[in-house]
């Protein structure tokens, strides 16, 4: 039997990176085939991708709005469809999905999309919101079918009145579950970060951009350094807010308490040393790095923002917090310090939450059905 040819195509990394390479990992390689086009950020990924069985190509891709730069994307994607001559074509964020719809006009090949956020859930202007949300609109007409990671999402994309040409799928998002199994010597890895050992540690997992509020976060450590003894704070991954962070730091003398660590492929191991695992985004499609926290067994506050109501139950397997409220943010950590039958509530509920609903391997037969259903075979 010929293999069904997938080409993914995506622009941002972060989230975007660790979900292709959880969804093709777990995929049939028996059925399917897979191929990644990619922006140059995904460069330094093509080791891992070979190693589950994807074959990666880089172009020039850019976040921001270039027409000239823009263009030339087009042009480069169209030139790679026809190479590949895929199946099915599955289109990752709203740049992407973009450049993607527009270069595969008219070539009759099935497209699947995924916002991973919808770029109009953002924190915007009303007008800009329209204005997203009216190419949204005018894109679905070349969409076939139009995959949501919430139902969050979902409600966003039928206010919008957003309608791909066949149907609108939920696929709850999902996480590589064994690689939050493993044992870390603790004492060893906190002993090489210089982090004190009997430091309470609250750390975040996310892209240090406007998304994630990562001020939030050093406010939060300002507020908690002054009401906690000892305690430390891991910001992990990089991003185009960093500069501006680390300047934030400085202001409030967190240096000597603060760990930023850059992007890293060794995310576990850092959320290992947390007491704490937090998320401070100003909107979310859906927010999986919690997912990963109650998978390493760690409880869980996040701001209640977006789709992240789909993931964190409040005072079930996490706390839930206004958005913007640091006072109460800060409050809620130190009660699950202070507070052990709480803590440990949350703790194995989120970790039965992980295992029952975020499994990635549930992920990948979801998705292998739907591209089967859309080539009718």
């Amino acid at each position: 039997m010929k293999k069904i040819r997938i080409l993914h195509i995506a622009q941002s990394n972060g989230g975007v990176l660790e979900y292709l390479k959880m969804l093709i990992k777990y995929m049939d390689t028996e059925k399917f085939e897979f191929y990644l086009l990619a922006s140059k950020e995904y460069e330094e990924e093509r080791k891992n991708f070979e190693e589950i069985g994807c074959k990666l190509d880089t172009i020039v891709m850019v976040r921001e709005i270039s027409p000239n730069l823009d263009l030339k994307s087009i042009i480069a994607i169209r030139r790679y469809i026809k190479k590949v001559n895929p199946d099915i074509i599955h289109l990752h964020s709203s740049k992407a999905g973009a450049l993607g719809r527009i270069a595969s006009m008219f070539l009759s090949i099935p497209v699947v999309y995924n916002a991973h956020g919808w770029a109009f859930d953002m924190d915007v202007s009303n007008k800009k919101k329209l204005i997203y949300a009216y190419v949204e609109k005018m894109l679905a007409n070349f969409t076939d079918v139009i995959v949501n990671i919430s139902d969050h999402e979902k409600s966003n994309q039928l206010k919008y009145n957003i309608k791909p040409k066949k149907y609108t799928e939920v696929i709850y998002n999902g996480i590589d579950l064994r690689r939050y199994k493993i044992k870390y010597n603790i004492k060893k890895i906190k002993s090489e970060l210089n982090i004190p050992f009997n430091a309470f540690v609250v750390g975040m997992v996310g892209r240090i951009s406007a998304q994630k509020s990562p001020e939030s976060f050093i406010q939060i450590a300002n507020s908690l350094k002054k009401k906690l003894d000892c305690c430390y704070f891991i910001l992990v991954g990089g991003g185009e807010l960093r500069d501006k962070v680390e300047q934030l730091i400085c202001k409030y003398g967190l240096r000597n308490n603060l760990l930023i660590t850059g992007w890293t492929d060794e995310v576990p191991k850092y959320i290992s040393l947390f007491d704490v695992g937090i998320l401070t985004s100003k909107w979310e499609g859906f927010g999986l790095v919690l997912a990963e926290y109650m998978a390493s067994k760690k409880p869980v506050v996040a701001f209640n923002s977006g789709g992240i109501h789909d993931v964190v139950k409040n005072n079930y397997n996490g706390l839930l917090i206004n958005y913007g409220d640091i006072d109460g943010f800060c409050d809620a950590i130190i009660k699950i310090k202070t507070n052990n039958k709480l803590k440990d509530k949350l703790v194995n509920n989120g970790y039965k939450s992980a295992n029952e609903k975020f499994n990635a391997e549930r992920v990948a037969r979801e998705h292998e059905k739907l591209y089967l259903e859309l080539i009718n075979v």
